[in-house]
């Protein structure tokens, strides 16, 4: 047996379970279209079974908003972390709650105002709002208006106060101008869920997934003892537990299943 899957073992025979995911990209493929991609329900599924395990918590952490989230995994009792974890709706409960203040939701909707106008038919940016983040995407924008419309940008974001920007590869994200990232969301779902210093030993920590926004995520496990799962192709050095694509996280996840089943049975029978 080889030492990742040796560690794997000894993890999944511990009593509590903390499994996180980010979402596009780890549980759902990428789409030309940002709104049509959707989680496949057979993941959907499984993770809705596991969730409902004794002791099993799954957290969903995503740059989407809570309520595209809800569209992907309805009644299933999962804790949605949305806009990187800054808005959570804990599996049990009914309202989300919100790390953004009120001047920051403010500049989000005087930039988002600002940035409809510069989206235009002809440009054929898209423009996804998170309601506490913006995301405009450019990759299908006419290169010879990617000038014109990176000026106008600039200039709507420059009007407003108290936001920052990140530039990926073919999209700028807009948000809340304070430090916030994904291992301070799967912080306060631990906390939530009791499962900090007195009970680590007794839990297992995951968390999947397949970009830099997730770099913290994976910190944040390993510092517990727990395995960051990367997913994609291009990871360098060795990565704790690697997936190729969304399919294979699906796979991963009915490899978990089953082994919870097993973990279930063993101390029913030792009863």
């Amino acid at each position: 047996m080889n030492p990742v899957e040796y560690r794997l073992n000894q993890l999944f025979h511990r009593k509590n379970w903390l499994l996180a995911f980010d979402r596009d990209g780890t549980l759902a493929p990428f789409t030309v279209d940002p709104a049509a991609s959707r989680v496949p329900p057979e993941t959907v599924q499984a993770l809705k079974t596991l969730a409902q395990m004794p002791n099993v918590h799954i957290a969903i952490v995503s740059a989407r908003p809570i309520p595209f989230l809800k569209n992907d995994f309805g009644d299933a009792p999962l804790t949605l972390a949305g806009n990187y974890g800054m808005e959570i709706l804990y599996a049990e409960e009914n309202e989300r709650h919100i790390q953004v203040g009120d001047h920051h939701r403010e500049s989000i909707a005087a930039l988002r105002d600002k940035l409809r106008q510069i989206v235009t038919p002809a440009a054929r940016t898209i423009l996804e709002d998170h309601e506490l983040t913006i995301c405009l995407h450019y990759h299908l924008t006419p290169s010879d208006m990617m000038a014109e419309i990176e000026a106008e940008v600039e200039a709507a974001f420059n009007q407003v106060p108290h936001l920052r920007r990140r530039r990926l590869q073919t999209s700028i994200e807009f948000m809340p101008d304070f430090d916030w990232h994904k291992g301070l969301g799967l912080a306060n779902v631990a906390e939530h869920y009791e499962l900090t210093n007195s009970t680590i030993d007794e839990t297992f920590f995951m968390f999947a997934g397949d970009s830099e926004a997730d770099e913290p995520g994976f910190e944040y496990v390993q510092n517990r003892g727990g395995i960051a799962v990367r997913v994609g192709k291009h990871w360098m050095g060795r990565p704790d537990y690697l997936c190729d694509n969304p399919e294979n996280t699906h796979e991963l996840i009915e490899r978990l299943l089953k082994v919870r089943r097993k973990y279930m049975a063993e101390v029913s029978a030792a009863r």
